[in-house]
């Protein structure tokens, strides 16, 4: 198992080490705000693109008929070039890292929720931000909101300068994601949006039950946006798993790290420390 996903890597090989995986239309340098603030803070941050996104290879028929399953593929693909690499540094007796903490947001989420599912040797723990939740639309909905974010991407296209002073615009932008954020966009392989897939065709519950490593759920509570919600937070609590913590960011959208950033930090960055500490120490 080998990845071919294109990724960023910045860091110490031998630092506690955090995985991004984006949502869909994103990319791994659309989160440079995300990488700067924990390569700041002392990890090793390998943010990915996923397959059709970025510099990523595009979908192939083949693939994109098992569209959510490869996406889980390529996750496990690229955590297991980590591993190796770690087990490598490990036999010529240099300080290797402990296996990674995966960081999702919406498709990556989810994507990561099933990957550690199937893999948990290869994790340490899973901070699942406002993830995709299979099993909550029909197919024809997915389809439609496939063909609209088709659309959308098209008049970016047709107007990219436009695009740009919008992202500079945005009240929640971070300057350093405005136009990786564009550019992730026009990158994307419309062949995946046609399908509608967000996810792995996994119901998200079943997903959570089985999940066997520490997992932090976050969700917001802007109406329209967050998937989640106060609701689907309560409804994971209920799964009963002891490994998952939930926690609300009050006024956050899907895209909890943009809409509230110090909330998003203030309630991740601790939790990271805490799972880090017993496994290998702090990054810093």
């Amino acid at each position: 198992m080998h990845s071919s996903l294109a990724r960023i890597t910045v860091g110490r090989d031998d630092a506690p080490t955090l995985v991004l995986l984006h949502g869909i239309t994103s990319s791994a340098i659309s989160q440079a705000d995300a990488i700067n603030h924990w390569a700041r803070r002392g990890y090793r941050v390998v943010a990915a693109d996923a397959r059709g996104h970025g510099l990523s290879p595009r979908w192939e028929d083949a693939r994109l008929a098992r569209a959510g399953d490869q996406l889980v593929d390529d996750a496990l693909g690229l955590l297991a070039d980590l591993d190796t690499q770690a087990r490598g540094r490990a036999a010529l007796g240099l300080t290797a890292a402990p296996a990674p903490i995966v960081l999702g947001h919406s498709m990556g989420g989810a994507t990561a929720m099933v990957a550690a599912t199937r893999h948990p040797e290869l994790l340490s723990g899973l901070v699942l931000e406002d993830p995709s939740l299979y099993g909550t639309r029909s197919p024809s909905d997915l389809l439609a909101r496939g063909a609209a974010r088709e659309r959308s991407l098209d008049t970016e296209l047709a107007n990219p300068a436009g695009a740009v002073l919008r992202a500079l615009a945005s009240a929640t932008m971070p300057e350093a994601e405005a136009l990786p954020s564009v550019w992730a966009s026009q990158r994307v392989d419309p062949a995946l949006l046609r399908t509608g897939v967000v996810a792995p065709e996994v119901p998200w519950r079943e997903a959570m039950s089985a999940l066997t490593i520490p997992t932090l759920l976050l969700s917001g509570d802007q109406p329209g946006s967050a998937r989640l919600g106060a609701g689907g937070l309560e409804e994971a609590r209920a799964l009963g798993n002891p490994l998952i913590t939930t926690m609300l960011i009050k006024g956050a959208g899907h895209l909890i790290r943009r809409s509230r950033r110090r909330g998003y930090y203030a309630a991740v960055d601790p939790w990271l420390e805490r799972l880090l500490a017993p496994i290998g120490g702090t990054a810093g």
